[in-house]
């Protein structure tokens, strides 16, 4: 039985309705993406479905116009005859083979993506994103790259670095700086997280949801003390700029999780910049 079901059993109340939804329509056409049987394109296509509604995304790739072309293993040209598709096509259901097909050339060598095989969606969102680097700011590494015209670094980059701090004796671990374009989060993390929060307040609110996610995402996640005095202790993240989109990757525990409308019914539509670190230092 499920979180939201067993513990909600005895008349506490529900979850839903936990947070307040936002308005938030995108000014973009709306259209649907084939999936032929046996194709086994939904990743693909819930990715595109992401990227083509983000509005800020989407008209500065509509900006770009010179990158460096891969023929027909290019995801930068298969994604710009789809986008055009998108708003200029007459008919609601639109393929995505050749999209479908460039990222299957482009992963052939790490048997990734390929015609025909379930994928990851939140992995398919990452990659071509930087497969999007590798066509328009080539000349820079993925991890350093600061190009004005690099959508994928300008608009969804998260530049963090992560510490280890001992509350006890005070040691500290060398600061380790990094760069992510999904924020990943254990669906089941999230679900237990849920459960301790609803049991310690009688009222949700629209911030708990910030503190769920920041919450589920060092649940577990204790090391060692640096001076190994025997002290545990959590790992400290803090978030150095101030991404424009901020994306949440959803891990399954398995391919037929229970959990699904659980995880649902967690989710809010309020996000703090902080809420996706332990701190946020924005210089």
């Amino acid at each position: 039985m499920s979180w939201k079901r067993n513990y909600f059993s005895g008349g506490r109340g529900t979850v839903q309705g936990m947070f307040a939804p936002r308005s938030s329509t995108s000014i973009a056409p709306s259209k649907g993406l084939s999936n032929e049987p046996g194709q086994n394109s939904c990743f693909l296509n819930s990715a595109l479905q992401v990227l083509w509604h983000l509005d800020i995304f989407r008209r500065s790739f509509r900006q770009l116009t010179t990158h460096k072309c891969m023929g027909d293993s290019c995801i930068f040209c298969a994604l710009k005859g789809i986008f055009n598709q998108f708003q200029c096509s007459s008919e609601k259901v639109l393929p995505s083979d050749t999209l479908r097909s460039a990222l299957a050339k482009t992963f052939q060598d790490e048997q990734r993506f390929q015609l025909g095989i379930m994928d990851d969606a939140a992995e398919c969102f990452e990659n071509l994103l930087m497969r999007l680097h590798f066509h328009i700011a080539d000349e820079t590494k993925e991890d350093i790259c600061t190009a004005q015209h690099c959508i994928s670094h300008q608009k969804f980059a998260m530049t963090l670095f992560e510490q280890c701090v001992c509350t006890s004796c005070g040691a500290t671990s060398d600061p380790l700086p990094f760069i992510q374009m999904v924020h990943y989060i254990s669906t089941t993390s999230l679900c237990n997280q849920a459960i301790c929060m609803l049991e310690r307040r009688e009222k949700p609110s629209p911030s708990m949801f910030g503190e769920l996610l920041q919450n589920a995402s060092t649940m577990g996640d204790l090391r060692n003390c640096p001076s190994n005095c025997g002290e545990r202790i959590r790992i400290r993240r803090v978030l150095m700029n101030a991404p424009q989109i901020i994306t949440i990757g959803l891990v399954w525990d398995s391919d037929h999780s229970d959990l699904a409308e659980d995880v649902i019914h967690s989710l809010g539509t309020c996000l703090k910049l902080g809420d996706v670190s332990v701190s946020y230092l924005y210089l």
